[in-house]
């Protein structure tokens, strides 16, 4: 552990109760456990909490706190045992997507040119994407490739498979290191029209530009009707949750986390496999 929270962060009443706080809770390395370099074959829809994490939701909720997933999973990949945890409400996509009660609220997607074109010099370059969605994600793959490493993915050789009354409602691109590189072009395509995003290994992240994490926690906050970041508290592990842990008052890094993330946080709890989200909830006395 390193790190107590500094005061200095958060200087605004959030509403007429103080002593309630909101929580924003990264999922993969965080809540469960996850190994950016072995995700082929992996049921990610089947993934639960701890006992000891839905326990804890559980007192969340009772001393009046409201937590919500912040993740970049789209909402369809969002198991059910994560829901079971009751939160008030899902960042989805990586900042991209707002649901709350069930209910979509606010939902970004990146320009239909810009996937067309992200899409065509993958397919020239030979090389695959997954595509997401909030209902489906889409493996783009060289013809004759039919099966995605990422189970429940659909197969697809060309943007018009993705496409849902004739419209792409794509969020986010999940893309590994060297397939980004092949793509790329040194034409500034990248930088201009995306959030780029180191997810740990080669895993990178390619999402609205403009959007993250921390676009999705302000909108959360907003929704609830509150100003400022007083008593916000974010948990994360990885380079998606760097937006999550500079809008909230106290930022959170699991023991696993990633060093950049290290570097930021008031607190470096326990890794993921000893319930770090826990410990720190306890630390900070939220349950």
């Amino acid at each position: 552990m390193l790190r107590l929270p500094s005061p200095s962060k958060g200087t605004h009443m959030i509403d007429a109760c103080p002593d309630s706080a909101v929580l924003f809770f990264d999922v993969d390395g965080t809540l469960t456990s996850f190994d950016p370099d072995d995700m082929t074959d992996k049921d990610f829809s089947a993934v639960r909490p701890s006992q000891t994490v839905v326990e804890a939701f559980r007192a969340l909720r009772d001393a009046g706190h409201k937590a919500f997933i912040c993740t970049g999973r789209p909402l369809w990949l969002v198991a059910d045992g994560l829901r079971a945890l009751n939160p008030a409400g899902i960042v989805a996509m990586a900042g991209a997507t707002l649901e709350v009660e069930g209910r979509v609220v606010h939902e970004d997607c990146i320009d239909e040119d810009i996937v067309e074109e992200l899409a065509r010099r993958i397919t020239v370059a030979g090389g695959e994407a997954l595509f997401e969605t909030n209902g489906a994600t889409y493996s783009l793959e060289p013809v004759g490739v039919e099966q995605s490493f990422l189970l429940g993915a659909g197969v697809v050789h060309g943007v018009d498979q993705m496409r849902v009354d004739g419209r792409l409602h794509v969020g986010k691109v999940c893309i590994n290191a060297c397939n980004l590189a092949r793509v790329a072009n040194d034409d500034g395509f990248i930088d201009r029209n995306f959030e780029l995003c180191n997810t740990g290994g080669q895993n990178r992240e390619l999402s609205p530009k403009g959007i993250d994490k921390g676009v999705g926690v302000a909108r959360a906050l907003e929704y609830l009707g509150r100003t400022g970041n007083a008593r916000t508290f974010g948990f994360g592990d990885s380079g998606n949750d760097l937006g999550m842990l500079a809008a909230v008052e106290t930022a959170v890094a699991m023991g696993n986390a990633m060093p950049e993330v290290k570097a930021i946080a008031d607190y470096v709890t326990d890794d993921v496999a000893h319930d770090g989200t826990v410990t720190a909830m306890q630390h900070f006395g939220l349950i």
